[in-house]
């Protein structure tokens, strides 16, 4: 059970509950295609920043999750572009979308076709992440 600080606050003769923000860390290791996790990560994160006051301080994309972030995918005109719906939520939002390097380096996922807004890093990125945040979502 998750506990959620809160408080109760008379406004215009109501009680309102207000909920203090959370921050959080996401953790994406599906692929962007063939699974549905990323999908759901891409869309919890979505909501989570456009209706909540809570915060992402980073996507870290490790094992398969690595493929979010290249750029040579290049999905059919009716599939959903998972890579560039990513790139535009860390455009529209201030978020760090992290891909573990050596997760990448073992599945061609290189400097030379990482998508914009994605950066390669280390394991040492997501521990200081998880220690710094409310909570951690494995997706």
């Amino acid at each position: 059970m998750i506990k959620i600080k809160s408080q109760l606050k008379i406004k215009n003769n109501k009680l309102t509950n207000l909920i203090d923000s959370l921050s959080y860390t996401l953790v994406v290791m599906g692929p962007a295609y063939g699974t549905q996790s990323a999908y759901c990560a891409y869309q919890f994160a979505q909501v989570l920043l456009s209706q909540t006051p809570h915060t992402i301080k980073n996507i870290f994309f490790y094992a398969d999750g690595v493929y979010n972030g290249n750029s040579y995918t290049d999905p059919a005109n009716d599939e959903f572009d998972l890579i560039s719906a990513w790139q535009e939520l860390a455009k529209t939002y201030p978020l760090t979308l992290t891909v573990c390097v050596a997760a990448a380096q073992r599945r061609g996922v290189i400097k030379n076709n990482l998508a914009d807004y994605f950066h390669l890093t280390g394991l040492g990125e997501l521990s200081e992440s998880i220690a710094t945040t409310d909570r951690t979502i494995q997706f």
